[in-house]
C-alpha cells in the first residue's frame, strides 16, 4: 500500500510538470507575440521605404546627386549641416539618409525582421548608400565624427551580407 507521503510526492511532481508545461507555453506565446510585433513593424518600414516622397528622394540621389556634389556651394551646405537643419526639398539626400538611419536603428535593435526587410529592399538600400557615400564621407569629415550615419551604414552592410556580397572596403 502506498502511503500518504508517496501520494503527496507524486502530486507535487505532477504539479511541477503542469507549471513547467504552462511556463513553456507562455514563453512560446511571448515569442509569437514579439514576432507578430516585429512583422507589423517590418511592414510599416517597408511601406515607408516605398512611399512616394521617399521614392522621389531616392531617384534624386541616384540620378542627380553626383552632379549636385560637384557644386561647391551645395557640398558646403552639407558639410555644415547636421542633417536635420536643412530643407529636405533642397537636400533630398538627407531625407534618404534619415530614413536609412532609422531603418538601421530598428534592424540593429532587432525591432524589425531583418530577413524579410532585406529580401524586399536590399537592392534599394545598396544603391542608395553607394550613391550617398560621398555625402556621408563629407559629413563625417566636417563633423570630425566617424559615426555619423553609422546605423545607415550598418543597414548597408547587412544588405551586402544578405546579397552575399563581400564586405565594403
Amino acid at each position: 500500500m502506498i502511503g500518504w507521503d508517496a501520494i503527496a510526492a507524486i502530486g507535487s511532481i505532477g504539479n511541477a510538470a503542469v507549471v513547467l508545461v504552462g511556463g513553456a507555453i507562455a514563453l512560446y506565446q511571448l515569442g509569437e507575440t514579439r514576432r507578430a510585433a516585429q512583422f507589423d513593424a517590418t511592414q510599416r518600414m517597408i511601406d515607408r521605404l516605398l512611399a512616394r516622397d521617399f521614392n522621389r528622394a531616392v531617384l534624386f540621389v541616384i540620378n542627380e546627386l553626383p552632379n549636385k556634389m560637384r557644386d561647391a556651394e551645395y557640398a558646403s551646405e552639407l558639410a555644415t549641416s547636421r542633417g536635420w537643419d536643412v530643407d529636405p526639398e533642397l537636400h533630398p539626400e538627407l531625407f534618404v539618409l534619415v530614413r536609412l538611419e532609422e531603418t538601421g536603428i530598428y534592424l540593429r535593435r532587432r525591432l524589425i525582421l531583418a530577413d524579410a526587410l532585406l529580401d524586399f529592399d536590399a537592392i534599394l538600400i545598396l544603391q542608395s548608400w553607394e550613391h550617398l557615400r560621398a555625402v556621408v564621407d563629407l559629413m563625417r569629415k566636417s563633423h570630425r565624427n566617424p559615426h555619423v550615419w553609422s546605423n545607415a551604414e550598418f543597414l548597408y552592410n547587412r544588405a551586402r551580407s544578405a546579397r552575399r556580397l563581400p564586405p565594403h572596403a
